[in-house]
């Protein structure tokens, strides 16, 4: 059982209040975006106060929640240096809302299917991406098992790598799944600069162009931490047959903060077939 690590800093401990503050960015969220079906979702992963409106909007736009059996695969970057380089978690996880059961089957079919990946829980430990996450998927999904992987490696090569192990895992198996990439945007800049730099990338996701994202991040040195999370993502989702990549929110901290001089920014994207 892996056990929480940021509640109480990024989100609260309390399950009454968890559960009161998720449903209502999820209700607010819901009017603003329309449901479908979606083969992947990007959403941030900064404390609720700063993304969790944000966050929001990607869950609520997914009608998959209502299907049986479905499984989210959730891929965030690493912070702590933990772990091997592409670590697969097989354990269920535990928030303040209860425990988030593990689809170990497709975790090692994952594993199997890939040249890069590991199973591997120690990078899970400290790492907060994944753990955020899981909160919306249980108020979202109340049943739906999950995969958390965690990208230390993050370059091109190992998006590709991973986004067709996954897609080999679910059509291997069978299972309804989405895949659901964790990353915040620009670090600490100005808010327009910020912007600025993110539209450069934004344009690519907006294409379903992993490439050329991933060559835009690297040969500017933008500071979004979850990139080959997102590349793996749309990569899964054009093996899977997206045609469509919206961008649902952008925002940054200030707007919880009130100082635009330097801001992390987040933004809620989602990918369907049509």
């Amino acid at each position: 059982m892996r056990h929480p690590a940021v509640s109480g800093s990024f989100y609260t401990s309390s399950m009454t209040q968890l559960r009161a503050e998720v449903r209502q960015y999820l209700t607010d969220a819901k009017k603003q975006v329309a449901q479908q079906e979606r083969l992947a979702i990007v959403c941030p992963h900064a404390g609720y106060m700063y993304s969790g409106r944000c966050a929001a909007y990607s869950y609520a736009s997914c009608s998959n929640w209502g299907k049986r059996d479905l499984t989210a695969v959730i891929i965030g970057p690493n912070h702590t240096g933990l772990g091997t380089p592409i670590s697969v978690s097989f354990d269920d996880w535990q928030t303040p809302i209860g425990v988030v059961r593990a689809d170990a089957d497709l975790a090692d079919a994952i594993v199997k299917a890939g040249k890069l990946a590991q199973r591997d829980e120690l990078a899970h430990l400290r790492e907060h991406s994944v753990e955020v996450q899981l909160p919306f998927l249980q108020e979202a999904c109340p049943n739906a098992r999950f995969v958390g992987i965690c990208m230390g490696f993050q370059e091109l090569e190992a998006a590709r790598d991973l986004g067709k192990a996954i897609f080999d895992a679910v059509q291997k198996l069978k299972r309804n799944a989405i895949v659901i990439a964790s990353s915040d945007f620009t670090h600490y800049e100005p808010a327009e600069e910020a912007k600025r730099k993110d539209e450069k990338a934004i344009e690519r996701l907006l294409l379903l162009d992993e490439p050329g994202f991933e060559r835009i991040v690297k040969a500017n040195g933008f500071s979004i931490c979850g990139h080959s999370p997102i590349a793996t993502a749309v990569n899964y989702a054009r093996h899977s047959g997206a045609k469509r990549c919206e961008l649902l929110k952008y925002t940054n901290s200030g707007e919880a903060t009130g100082d635009y001089s330097s801001v992390v920014a987040y933004a809620s994207f989602a990918i369907s077939k049509n």
